[in-house]
């Protein structure tokens, strides 16, 4: 799991290759300094491309982490927004039928595209007046180049 956070307001997490319980791990490990912090954000979430989505046991474990009562509430009280990069339109469209059954605690959105995905997030901050170190479209631009650049890096 690699985490972008030089755009912060802006948390942007690339899933490895490959869900396992150790990349649960890691993604859980990983948003604790935020949940313990008290600056709002929005996450873009983005699969290293052809990676398999999270198999069964994965799911449950991510399931059951974004479902504890403390994770529910530092979710609900510093995320404005939260975009997941699903390429496949049948998948999207499940995951959009569950969060309709269980609501997710901060707006969520299931999007074809990383560039989407960004849009979705710097609408929400733009909504909730967060403040972004620079304008939205070079942050937009330097953020797509990041993941755009770490993918390349680590595709061999």
């Amino acid at each position: 799991m690699r985490f972008f956070v030089e755009a912060f307001p802006l948390i942007v997490t690339v899933s490895a290759a490959v869900w396992d319980a150790a990349e649960v791990r890691a993604l859980m490990d990983g948003f604790e300094p935020y949940f313990r912090g008290a600056e709002r954000y929005a996450v873009l979430s983005v699969p290293t491309p052809g990676a398999p989505a999270p198999g069964h046991a994965e799911r449950k474990l991510l399931g059951a982490w974004t479902s504890h009562p403390r994770v529910r509430e530092a979710i609900k009280r510093l995320c404005v927004g939260a975009a997941t990069v699903v390429p496949s339109a049948i998948e999207r469209a499940a995951l959009s039928i569950i969060w309709a059954l269980g609501k997710p605690p901060c707006p969520s959105e299931a999007v074809p595209t990383i560039e989407r995905g960004l849009d979705f997030c710097l609408e929400r901050m733009r909504q909730e007046k967060l403040h972004l170190a620079k304008p939205p479209d070079l942050l937009r631009y330097e953020t797509l180049r990041a993941v755009s650049n770490y993918f390349a890096t680590n595709s061999q």
